[in-house]
């Protein structure tokens, strides 16, 4: 999106778009006068706004990982500690499930 200049003329200003369907980027004419640097101005705060969403996004996600590694890092402490509570308490794994250690 930007101000071009065409022909060595005055300044146009021309909004680029994707074409979804295509994926061709088109160049949409607004014009050059009042209504131009409304549009540019319109254009830049959506354009800034957006950007603020996707840093919220970011950090959102960032501390959702934060909070998954916390819960993976628990999860491994309470296995361990069950692990050697049933190898104390005589059980014993066999193809993956905990048996009771029969002593005859």
């Amino acid at each position: 999106m930007g101000w071009e200049k065409r022909k060595g003329r005055v300044r146009y200003y021309y909004r680029k778009r994707r074409v979804k369907s295509s994926r061709r980027v088109v160049s949409e004419y607004v014009g050059n006068g009042l209504q131009a640097q409304e549009a540019a101005l319109r254009d830049r705060a959506e354009r800034e706004i957006r950007q603020q969403g996707a840093a919220a996004r970011r950090q959102r996600r960032a501390s959702a990982a934060l909070v998954d590694r916390e819960v993976e890092e628990a999860c491994d402490l309470i296995r361990a500690l069950m692990r050697a509570d049933l190898l104390l308490s005589g059980y014993h794994t066999h193809r993956g499930q905990w048996r009771r250690r029969e002593y005859t």
